[in-house]
């Protein structure tokens, strides 16, 4: 009893090698991003170097958000959800915040006074301070207000049954997943391209496929071939199109960008078949920990222009090896966000985490008290007039 409980406890390092891989390609959609907003690289010759630049190096980051979002809601869902409980989770999510915030902000200081760093950082000083409120991170700010919504929709989903659910399914489908392939701005229709709404969203279908469903991995491989090939098809036309004519070359990223279908199918498939093919690691457990700490140090503002500064894509695209040259970049910066935040987690096990969430459950026991004892004290002047009465 004891041996299968301990099993069951343990992480699927599967799963945990996948978040370290979506980590990977969020950190190459970034290096490429910058680039395709300008249009300089979708506006290069169509070449190999470009079809891998766009369709892997930068096609992967919305797959990666996906399965990143989609490997902590599974788990989730396991659990009873309260409101106690994702405030806590947002407590602990904003202690890693508010290190990287600081820390991140003191390395800009000092590289600034040695001349390395020559943009300003007094703007970046509030969302230092409050690096949840003000977005600094546009992930974990929607994260936390799902977070706060999550056992409200869990509870009413679970509440409308089964039949309504898979009715509403197919509603945010058909509305966000296949009118959002027309290639059209008007169509994102209200879906915010940051936001809690598309984890909302995405949290509709991911709990009922893990309440309802049982996909196996023919289906979970048929899913990304068919993602995949969405992806391409549209990817060749919007190529081919430019080619020949000159025109609309942002067509190029439509399909890659934001909360796309075919990136919600590829990234769904490869999460199934990690659930359905486990192993277990401790050391890739112990590094895919840091995962979340690669995007918070690689994203920050100021450190995101640096790095992209260091690194323009413009030569290592223009390189005699272009490909290799753009995947050693992505690698870098990735490894070395990663020995980072490994060094942070360290420290945060020998100090903070060896009461995790103490203060918390100090501060909300004090709240709870003081609203019991509002509400006691309303009920008392309330009773005797209710007596009076009658």
């Amino acid at each position: 009893m004891d041996n299968n409980v301990s099993r069951r406890q343990k992480r699927n390092s599967s799963i945990e090698l996948l978040r370290l891989f979506s980590m990977l390609m969020i950190v190459g959609f970034h290096y490429v991003l910058p680039n395709t907003s300008n249009d300089w690289l979708l506006e290069q010759p169509v070449s190999i170097a470009k079809f891998v630049y766009q369709f892997v190096y930068m096609g992967g980051g919305w797959v990666g958000n996906f399965i990143f979002f989609t490997i902590s809601v599974w788990f989730l869902l396991d659990r009873d959800l309260s409101l106690k409980g994702s405030l806590r989770r947002v407590w602990l999510l904003e202690r890693e915040l508010l290190f990287w915030s600081f820390v991140l902000m003191g390395i800009l200081l000092v590289a600034r006074h040695e001349g390395i760093y020559n943009e300003g950082v007094l703007w970046l000083l509030p969302k230092t301070v409050f690096p949840l409120l003000t977005g600094m991170w546009w992930y974990p700010t929607s994260y936390a207000l799902f977070l706060i919504f999550l056992p409200f929709a869990a509870h009413g989903l679970q509440n409308i049954g089964r039949r309504n659910h898979r009715i509403l399914v197919i509603w945010v489908l058909l509305i966000w997943g296949l009118l959002a392939l027309i290639p059209f701005p008007s169509m994102q229709l209200d879906l915010s391209d940051h936001g809690v709404f598309v984890f909302l969203y995405w949290f509709i279908i991911i709990s009922y496929c893990r309440w309802y469903l049982s996909i196996q991995s023919k289906e979970a491989i048929l899913l990304i071939l068919s993602g995949l090939a969405v992806e391409f098809v549209y990817w060749g036309a919007a190529t081919v199109f430019f080619e020949m004519t000159g025109k609309k070359p942002d067509f190029q990223n439509f399909i890659f960008d934001h909360w796309k279908l075919p990136t919600m199918m590829i990234g769904f498939g490869l999460f199934v078949l990690c659930c359905q093919h486990p192993f277990h690691s401790r050391f890739v457990n112990y590094l895919a920990a840091s995962s979340f700490g690669v995007y918070l140090i690689h994203y920050q503002p100021g450190i995101y222009r640096t790095w992209t500064d260091w690194f323009p894509l413009k030569e290592a695209y223009m390189s005699a090896h272009p490909i290799p040259d753009g995947a050693l970049i992505i690698l870098t910066v990735f490894s070395v966000c990663l020995v980072l935040d490994l060094i942070r987690q360290t420290l945060f096990r020998v100090t903070i985490d060896q009461h995790s969430g103490k203060w918390f459950e100090k501060i909300y026991s004090r709240i709870e008290a003081k609203v019991s004892g509002a509400r006691r004290a309303r009920h008392s002047r309330i009773s005797p007039t209710v007596e009076e009465g009658q």
